[in-house]
């Protein structure tokens, strides 16, 4: 049975049987892109392989720049964890005493 279906499971490899695949249902032929995609794609698109090991050269940002994006990073997180401690001590208010109804 293996045996037998092995060359139909592998009909899209080569071109005559994949004609025989298709014609059965057991094989698709990709259709065609549609025009939003096609006008969303850059034509001059340079795609790397998956599996590829392909370097290029990426402009290095200088030293400073990390360090100032550090130092704001820093600022946010200080001032985060001011928020926060602010947060815990209204928290932990009392609540109020209940409303005292006047008799007359």
């Amino acid at each position: 049975m293996l045996l037998a279906c092995g060359p139909l499971l592998a009909g899209c490899a080569g071109d005559g049987i994949k004609g025989v695949a298709e014609a059965t249902g057991l094989a698709t032929t990709p259709q065609e892109s549609k025009p939003f995609v096609k006008e969303a794609r850059r034509g001059d698109a340079e795609y790397v392989p998956v599996g590829s090991s392909v370097t290029r050269t990426a402009p290095r940002k200088p030293v400073a720049d990390f360090k100032a994006l550090e130092t704001q990073l820093e600022a946010k997180r200080l001032s985060n964890e001011a928020a926060g401690n602010q947060a815990k001590v209204l928290g932990t208010t009392p609540p109020p005493a209940p409303a005292v109804i006047p008799t007359n």
